[in-house]
């Protein structure tokens, strides 16, 4: 197996949620990946202000069940840690604002909706060194944000969640060479 290096952003798209698949061993396919690219209702991220991406991965957390009798544990049980994407969008149009943030979009204005609703997205960022991070189906909060005292951008966090799809994991990565 090839060493990876996943170094950096080079582009990111946002679809709707992806709600089943090709039953394949596999799970979700590279075929499908790109078909979800090629899709005339994908959209691309236009714009990343600066060094505003990150992945993170919080560290995970254990919590040890020991034998009272013996004191020793016999049992640890572990929390992952989430996984966040961030990153701020410098320019954007209202329609990407909506898509994001929620409320609603004209050609000419974004209005705040009234109550906010929870906003899911398939996220596919693609890294310099050409791989491609999958959220199938992410949990989507934006709001705008000073960026260096001047720009009001779209500061972006995502976060993959359970997809509901039976072998559809939440975060998958994908060599370019199988995105055909």
């Amino acid at each position: 197996m090839a060493l990876k290096t996943i170094v950096d952003i080079a582009k990111i798209m946002y679809a709707d949620p992806i709600t089943s698949i090709a039953l394949s061993s596999a799970g979700l396919t590279g075929t499908e990946v790109r078909s979800i690219i090629d899709d005339a209702d994908t959209k691309n991220v236009v714009n990343v202000h600066g060094d505003t991406w990150s992945y993170e991965e919080e560290e995970g957390s254990t919590t040890p069940f020991k034998n009272q009798l013996s004191g020793a544990t016999y049992y640890n049980d572990l929390q992952p840690g989430a996984v966040n994407v961030t990153f701020t969008i410098g320019q954007y149009d209202y329609d990407t604002k909506a898509d994001l943030q929620g409320g609603t979009a004209t050609q000419t204005s974004w209005q705040r909706a009234a109550v906010s609703k929870i906003i899911y997205k398939c996220i596919i960022a693609v890294t310099k060194d050409d791989t491609y991070i999958v959220f199938p189906k992410a949990q989507v909060t934006a709001r705008g944000s000073m960026v260096e005292s001047k720009l009001i951008g779209l500061a972006v966090t995502v976060t993959p969640v359970e997809t509901g799809v039976a072998g559809l994991a939440p975060e998958i990565l994908f060599d370019a060479s199988v995105i055909v």
